[in-house]
């Protein structure tokens, strides 16, 4: 029988491979690649909504099969499931320094939505879930700051690298670092969960504990969890999809100023994901939660009404968004969690994630047209600030719960 320093040990091994491969994949995938947008219009002449098509379709694609994803994390290897997901991104990444055409990068985004599927955020989690139960709040924190880390240093070597080599070489580049990054914490560092392999020899029925698929659909709770993290997702995803071009095209930030500002924007979200993880395992979930949501509107409408020659109030936006965006992220991920940890636990979190995927999806789409009919964002981030105000009322109407408590 392993002891308690071994089990830790495992725990914290584990959680150092899933930090290490969400902070390439998402670190740049989701926050890093949108500063190629300002290099791929100048290059090819695209508009605001062209060049934002391809990220639409990579989280429709990511959206359609996380369910799948989620079947296969339910029946079969986890670790398994995230290094196909990591060979597959790696080969959607070392295509985009290719690309001459929008639609060959469409195709490319879709490759990268079917990897980031098999070893994003569903996988991640339930093997997270899967090795810890007490302190979940404060290892969810710690991963998902990942892509928050990844967010900070991934940029300013992007951004040095577009002085120095172009934009083409500088993803080929990036590309050959993150499929390392990732291939090698997924062989080395990453095991299946406890439970899991326990499952294979004890079928205690604790193991079985959990809402089914079913009783979660027929709960009313359900759909307030959809409508509060649909709306985030919308707001979250289309910020950060639209954020370098709103900065670099309306405001005219400079091309060297630009990464320090996602820099500083990424490194305050990796304060926002722990600390808003750790708040959650001593305070009420929902509030905390609400709390972040807030925040996050409160940036949002600094935003709007930002000035780029106010370089106080631009850092302060990029302070408090990457606050409130991570902490609401991070909150998200914990309220299911708590409601729904079990044996059908992947298969609920799919379905989830594809609902709000499909709504990151349509914020980045309707932000994007919305700016090419109207030339500017201005009417696009106040409906992100009452999307945030919903979301915020609907988290405070459902009922408590411990996530301790629903895990075990």
């Amino acid at each position: 029988m392993p002891t308690i320093t071994d089990n830790n040990k495992q725990q914290w091994t584990v959680l150092s491979g899933l930090f290490f491969i969400y902070m390439a994949s998402n670190g740049i995938v989701m926050h890093t690649l949108p500063l190629l947008y300002p290099e791929l219009i100048d290059s090819f002449g695209w508009t605001e909504a062209e060049v934002t098509l391809p990220a639409t379709v990579f989280f429709v694609i990511g959206a359609i099969t996380s369910p799948p994803a989620g079947w296969i994390l339910d029946r079969f290897s986890p670790r398994v499931t995230i290094l196909i997901g990591s060979l597959i991104l790696l080969a959607g990444l070392l295509f985009y320094g290719r690309v001459t055409t929008l639609w060959q990068l469409v195709a490319i985004y879709a490759i990268l939505g079917a990897g980031l599927s098999l070893c994003g955020l569903v996988s991640n989690m339930v093997v997270l879930s899967g090795w810890f139960d007490g302190g979940r709040g404060r290892a969810t924190g710690i991963l998902l700051m990942a892509s928050s880390l990844g967010g900070t240093v991934f940029p300013l070597i992007v951004g040095a690298g577009l002085l120095a080599w172009g934009w083409r070489d500088t993803a080929t580049a990036m590309a050959l670092g993150t499929g390392l990054i990732m291939l090698f914490s997924a062989l080395v560092l990453l095991r299946d969960p406890k439970k899991r392999v326990v499952a294979a020899t004890d079928t205690s029925p604790s193991e079985s504990l959990g809402p089914t698929v079913m009783a979660a659909l027929a709960d009313s709770r359900f759909y307030r969890i959809i409508l509060a993290t649909g709306a985030l997702w919308f707001v979250i995803i289309a910020l950060t999809q639209h954020q370098s071009l709103y900065l670099a095209r309306d405001l005219g930030l400079s091309r060297s100023s630009l990464p320090a500002v996602f820099s500083v924007f990424f490194a305050c979200s990796v304060v926002g994901k722990l600390g808003f993880g750790l708040l959650s395992d001593y305070f009420d979930l929902r509030r905390v939660m609400a709390g972040s949501v807030l925040l996050l509107g409160v940036a949002i409408a600094i935003l709007q009404q930002l000035n780029v020659t106010s370089t106080p109030m631009l850092y302060t936006y990029a302070v408090l968004a990457g606050i409130g965006f991570s902490g609401a992220f991070t909150c998200i991920q914990l309220l299911i969690a708590s409601f729904y940890w079990g044996a059908a636990y992947g298969r609920i979190l799919a379905i989830l994630v594809l609902i709000d995927t499909l709504c990151g999806a349509l914020g980045t789409r309707t932000v994007g047209l919305l700016r090419a009919a109207q030339g500017h964002y201005h009417d696009a981030l106040l409906g992100m600030v009452i999307l945030c105000a919903i979301a915020a009322v609907t988290i405070l109407t459902l009922p408590n719960t411990q996530q301790s408590g629903a895990a075990k």
